[in-house]
């Protein structure tokens, strides 16, 4: 079962309240911590220490709804003095059932469990049964979804001679199919490349721009031709994304048509990188081709646009951090230099080859 909580309780509460209102309302219903999708509360606790480190501690996704939400959900044990202090007659029970999106308050397995700490604070824990239709997500499910972004890896080295069985590429395929893309207008269309001959003149092309590239390195042309860049040769898979003809989709891409589109071919590759490394294959993104070249080798139509060629297969190992970081050519930048708030204030970016 999959469970919601909903979390009340005085200003200044401490966690160690909290926690034991929690245990005591999960092993009165015979549940688990692993149950839990998410908790939640009002608003007016969102700065609450208690509140907080409990959530962070077990793993938890916090959700604060305003007074005004939570005033329209129907509970068993609306309060006059709750209403009085917080703006609405229920916190932890509509709390749980917003956060459970459950349909009404049968959903509720406990209405409200109340514990008083030493220091006369109460905390009120309420839990309701998460919606079986929406596919809430529990804490070690979350882990498993951080563990995969953390270990997608931009591969070049693959086990040469291998084959990819056709279950795996239907799980990749449906993978590209349920990818996000502006206006639903999904761009993307791929070519899986199966004839030899037609694959050893894509690493031609590959293979031509490889050199252009280092040629324009400048003082750092060793140094790239060092790095093993692409695997077209030895890879299982090799697929070719191509941007199709525009379709003339309005939707979203009025003021940026040619952008949204390839923001929605990136979006449908990066499904593919994740399904991928979820199935232990490696993926590479090569993108060092002529354009026309490629276009012409793959016979697209006019206003088609190869954007890649998609490596896939068996590896060795992945590796344990970015390639161009372990290869001394580029670390990832901090968190701090990427997100802001409000208006621009960024350093300008350092010049890289």
């Amino acid at each position: 079962m999959r469970i919601a909580i909903g979390l009340g309780c005085d200003r200044g509460t401490p966690l160690a309240t909290l926690a034991q209102a929690v245990d005591e309302a999960i092993a009165q219903a015979g549940l688990a911590d692993a149950e839990v999708v998410a908790a939640a509360s009002i608003t007016l606790k969102a700065d609450e220490p208690g509140l907080c480190g409990l959530a962070r501690s077990r793993g938890w996704p916090l959700r604060f709804y305003p007074a005004e939400l939570l005033m329209e959900v129907a509970v068993p044990n609306p309060s006059e003095t709750v209403r009085r202090y917080t703006g609405t007659p229920s916190v932890s029970e509509a709390a749980a059932l917003l956060a459970a999106q459950a349909e009404d308050a049968t959903a509720l397995i406990v209405e409200k469990h109340r514990v008083k700490g030493a220091d006369g604070r109460n905390a009120t824990v309420s839990i309701a049964r998460a919606n079986p239709h929406n596919c809430l997500f529990s804490a070690a499910e979350r882990q498993t979804a951080q563990r995969l972004l953390a270990a997608r890896r931009d591969m070049r080295h693959f086990q040469p001679g291998c084959r990819v069985d056709e279950a795996s590429l239907e799980r990749l395929q449906t993978a590209l199919m349920q990818a996000p893309s502006v206006g639903l207008m999904q761009p993307w269309r791929v070519l899986r490349i199966t004839d030899p001959a037609l694959r050893e003149r894509l690493a031609g092309i590959v293979n031509r721009e490889r050199e252009e590239t280092a040629r324009a390195m400048g003082e750092r042309e060793a140094a790239f031709r060092a790095l093993k860049v692409e695997g077209v040769r030895e890879a299982a898979e090799l697929w070719a994304v191509v941007l199709a003809p525009d379709d003339g989709t309005l939707f979203g891409r009025r003021t940026m048509p040619d952008e949204m589109a390839w923001c929605s071919v990136g979006a449908a590759v990066q499904n593919l990188w994740l399904a991928a490394r979820a199935e232990n294959l490696g993926l590479g993104w090569v993108s060092l081709f002529e354009p026309q070249a490629l276009a012409d080798a793959l016979g697209l139509p006019p206003g088609a646009m190869p954007l890649g060629l998609l490596c896939i297969g068996p590896v060795a190992a992945f590796y344990p951090g970015p390639m161009l970081t372990l290869a001394g050519w580029r670390s990832p930048r901090e968190a701090g230099a990427l997100f802001g708030e409000n208006r621009w204030a960024f350093a300008a970016p350092e010049h890289t080859g």
